[in-house]
C-alpha cells in the first residue's frame, strides 16, 4: 500500500489511538472499544482503514475446543515507512556505518560511534533540563521528561511498568531505529545505544545505572529498560 493511504489512515485521532494500543499488545474489537470508549461498529470501520493501509493485520485465537475463534488485531511486522518528502536517512546511516569499519577498523569505528551516542545522550539531557525545567534528576523527573516526554514525542510508544524513588522500569513498543537495528544490532543497540545512555547518565550527574532487559531488534516483544538510582 502506498504512503497516501497510510497518511489517510492516520489522519484520524481515533485511528491513532488504535495504533497506540496495538503497539502495546494485540487486542480484539471489544477490547479496543472499551479502551477508547467508542462503539464496536466504529472501531471496525477504523480497523478496516488501518488494514487497507497495511498498518495492521489480524489473526485468530481459540479459547477452547468449541466455539468460534476470536479475532485479534496487531501491528504488522514491517509497517510502511511514512515520510514527505522522501528522505533517505536510513540508507545514509547504513552506508556511513558500513563504510567506517573498513576505513577505521572495527575497534576504532565502534569508539567513534559510541562517542556519537554519548554526545547525543548528553545533548538530550541538557535539552530536557531546559525544556522541562529539571532542577534535579529524580526518578519522577526521568519518567516525566525523558520517558513520557522525549520517548513519547519520538514515537517509541513507551509504557512505564514500575516507578518508585529508586527505579523506573519502562518498555518501548516501537523502536525508532528498528530497520537499522535489525540489520546491525551489535552496532546500533550495543554500541550507539549504550553510548547514548552513558551520556544521558553523565549529564544527569547522578549515580544511576541504566540497563536493557529485552530488545525488539533481537526478536523480543518490546525493548525494556531499567533505570536505577543507587543508594548514596
Amino acid at each position: 500500500m502506498d504512503e497516501v493511504e497510510a497518511y489517510r489512515a492516520l489522519s484520524s485521532r481515533s485511528r491513532l489511538g488504535i495504533v497506540k494500543l496495538l503497539y502495546k499488545k494485540p487486542q480484539s474489537v471489544e477490547e479496543i472499544a472499551s479502551h477508547l470508549k467508542l462503539q464496536p461498529i466504529s472501531i471496525r470501520h477504523h480497523l478496516q482503514s488501518l488494514q487497507e493501509a497495511g498498518l495492521i493485520e489480524t489473526y485468530e485465537e481459540r479459547a477452547g475446543s468449541v466455539g468460534r475463534p476470536r479475532i485479534y488485531y496487531r501491528i504488522v511486522a514491517a509497517p510502511p515507512a511514512i515520510g514527505f518528502p522522501k528522505r533517505r536517512y536510513l540508507m545514509l546511516s547504513s552506508c556511513i556505518i558500513n563504510a567506517m569499519q573498513p576505513m577505521l577498523g572495527e575497534t576504532k569505528a565502534e569508539k567513534v560511534l559510541k562517542k556519537a551516542g554519548l554526545d547525543m545522550g548528553e545533548t538530550t539531557a541538557r535539552h530536557l533540563e531546559t525544556e522541562h525545567e529539571v532542577k534535579e534528576w529524580t526518578a519522577k523527573a526521568y519518567e516525566q521528561s525523558f520517558v513520557r516526554g522525549y520517548l513519547e514525542e519520538a514515537g517509541a510508544e513507551p509504557e512505564v511498568v514500575e516507578n518508585n524513588n529508586e527505579k523506573v522500569v519502562y518498555r518501548l513498543h516501537n523502536c525508532i531505529f528498528f530497520e537499522l537495528s535489525t540489520k546491525m544490532p551489535e552496532i546500533v543497540c550495543d554500541v550507539i545505544r549504550e553510548g547514548f545512555h552513558e551520556g544521558l547518565v553523565k549529564a544527569m550527574g547522578k549515580d544511576v545505572k541504566v540497563s536493557q532487559r529485552s530488545c525488539l531488534a533481537r526478536g523480543d516483544a518490546y525493548c525494556e529498560y531499567s533505570c536505577e538510582w543507587k543508594n548514596e
